[in-house]
């Protein structure tokens, strides 16, 4: 199966391209409207089967997850709009044996957490992308620290390698579609 993973940034990538270097692995950018670009541009130009997004992410403190922990994103939303205008994304393929967690895309770190477990910045935006594209996609994200702590403290490189390992497993074959009981 043609798989492509979109990381935001090359930091995020390069554990998962030294376990996997076979298996194509693009850079997003940071933020919605980078995330969007190069999905859209990654569909087009590659026509993958499968789409994952991968990365780090923070934890709110409610959630109770730890850095270092890995979780497959049930749902996405966007952080700040109005309720009218509040969409959800949802994945169309679920990682097998991973937590699952309802994450806010925000395009400033420390959102109110409004029920939202962790939070990225490009996670709604990869999703209505390979949506309105057609493709299935994923979303797995590594805590690499808990919101509003100061960026010299988050963990970055155990977040990428934790991230990294799980990837490899699922690029065997380990994703299934999500069925509309789920």
């Amino acid at each position: 199966m043609h798989t492509v993973v979109l990381f935001p940034t090359a930091d995020e990538a390069a554990a998962f391209r030294r376990r996997c270097p076979r298996v194509p692995c693009r850079i997003a950018g940071v933020g919605p409207a980078a995330a969007a670009a190069a999905t859209a541009q990654t569909i087009v130009a590659e026509r993958p089967e499968r789409l994952l997004l991968a990365g780090i992410a923070g934890a709110y403190a409610a959630s109770g997850l730890a850095v270092g922990e890995v979780v497959a994103v049930s749902e996405e939303r966007v952080a700040g709009l109005p309720a009218k205008y509040a969409d959800v994304y949802r994945p169309t393929l679920l990682p097998e044996g991973l937590p699952t967690a309802v994450s806010n895309s925000v395009v400033q770190c420390g959102a109110e957490a409004a029920g939202a477990q962790i939070e990225n910045m490009e996670g709604a935006a990869f999703f209505a992308v390979a949506a309105a594209l057609g493709v299935p996609a994923a979303e797995v994200r590594a805590v690499s620290n808990h919101v509003g702590e100061p960026f010299a403290a988050w963990r970055v490189a155990e977040a990428c390698e934790a991230v990294a390992r799980e990837l490899e497993r699922m690029i065997v074959g380990e994703i299934r579609p999500v069925t509309r009981q789920e």
